[in-house]
């Protein structure tokens, strides 16, 4: 190999090098992205329609606050939390959508009722992917057995 090679490749390692830390960063900012707290995770993902204390729009979008404990109470009501469209089409991955589903839940439960069981990540990846045809429907359905088995969330919304 000739000097002026050899000096070359020299000059190319050093770049290489003096750009590691850049990718690096960046990575590392990536992952930061992807370790978002379910609080933070609601506040991306969930807030702008749901609001800044799950409490929904009244007569268009559905409050989470002590509903979503209530209706995951049930199997049914369960799936349905979890087919409903905004569940179905999230951008977040499984685990991190029933992390914010839980932390929902803990955050926002229904007073006097038991904490209901936690999503799990296989939970959400068995049932999310198949989204609900008729949403108001299954909603109805959910809530009159919930309602024949104890408190329900309201009918309306």
């Amino acid at each position: 190999m000739t000097r002026r090679a050899r000096a070359r490749q020299a000059l190319l390692v050093q770049g290489k090098a003096a750009f590691l830390p850049v990718v690096c960063a960046a990575l590392a900012g990536l992952a930061g992205v992807a370790r978002a707290s379910p609080a933070q995770d609601y506040m991306l993902y969930c807030m702008g329609c749901h609001g800044t204390q799950a409490q929904g729009v009244p007569g268009r979008i559905p409050p989470l606050a002590v509903s979503l404990a209530l209706f995951m109470r049930s199997a049914e009501g369960r799936n349905y939390v979890l087919r409903v469209p905004g569940a179905a089409n999230s951008a977040l991955p499984d685990a991190q959508l029933a992390a914010v589903l839980n932390w929902l839940a803990a955050s926002y439960g229904a007073p006097g009722e038991p904490a209901p069981a936690p999503f799990t990540a296989a939970e959400v990846t068995s049932v999310r992917h198949t989204p609900l045809a008729d949403v108001q429907a299954r909603r109805r359905e959910v809530l009159h057995a919930l309602a024949a088995s104890g408190a329900a969330p309201a009918a309306q919304y």
